[in-house]
């Protein structure tokens, strides 16, 4: 879940690596404006830029850094460790179903990240899952549920790692009210939020394991709340959520066989 992490670490490297997430989120960056956002000196800000450019992870337009192309490259290397082909039939075929937005997230540290996103049968483009592609466990429909499987000192560290970061007015903040909703969600295997994550959001999650029953994501569906109503996600589409669930965990343990 969040895995234990050993051994020394490097300032430098993780100095690197927040240059290169910067430059992803701001969709490039030039040196100057990198020097009001990271500690320490322009000439070591320099350096870190330039070891990055050696290493083909950025390439320089005019002042500008951007991201280089290699690192969509290793994102789709990365990527063929989860099951792609599986969820991206499940995924199309829970969004045409529901008539509403579909989504396969990857459990990683503590975090979900999107692989793979449908909206009414179609896919997204790669610019629409998600604007935001990495998500927290304690506002997410899938994370609740994902949290709701793990033992209690799970539960801490994840919350101990990554805090309760509050994205919209109605985010659980207080860790106590959200261990406490824990038990149920378990019990009914689906997490839901309202609003929690975006504004006029509601979403219905389940986790998804793999053939030896370890949780490798979660599986979602939702849309804006003027059109789904909570009777509904409590019922038809939590119903259809977990049909697909079943299908995929299915899919999952046929490919193992």
């Amino acid at each position: 879940m969040v895995e234990e992490i050993g051994g020394r670490t490097l300032k430098t490297t993780g100095t690197s690596l927040r240059i290169l997430e910067l430059i992803l989120e701001y969709d490039g960056l030039a040196l100057a404006e990198l020097d009001g956002m990271i500690d320490g000196p322009k000439s070591s800000i320099h350096s870190h830029l330039s070891t990055l450019h050696r290493c083909r992870y950025v390439v320089r337009e005019g002042d500008t850094y951007v991201a280089s192309f290699r690192l969509w490259s290793m994102g789709q290397r990365a990527k063929h460790r989860y099951p792609v082909k599986v969820a991206e039939e499940v995924v199309d075929d829970l969004a045409a179903t529901t008539g509403e937005e579909a989504n396969f997230t990857a459990l990683e540290h503590g975090r979900l990240l999107i692989v793979y996103g449908a909206s009414e049968g179609a896919p997204l483009a790669d610019n629409d899952v998600g604007v935001q592609d990495e998500h927290y466990l304690h506002n997410t429909a899938a994370g609740k549920a994902i949290l709701a499987e793990m033992e209690r000192e799970e539960v801490e560290a994840v919350i101990d790692r990554w805090g309760m970061p509050q994205e919209t007015q109605a985010t659980i903040r207080d860790r106590n009210q959200l261990l406490n909703s824990l038990a149920e969600i378990s019990e009914r295997g689906y997490g839901i939020v309202d609003e929690e994550s975006a504004p006029g959001l509601v979403v219905v999650g389940a986790p998804v394991h793999d053939a030896d029953d370890t949780i490798i994501g979660g599986l979602s569906v939702g849309g804006p709340k003027y059109r789904i109503d909570f009777a509904a996600l409590h019922s038809e589409i939590a119903d259809e959520l977990l049909e697909a669930v079943e299908e995929f965990e299915r899919a999952l343990r046929a490919d193992r066989s």
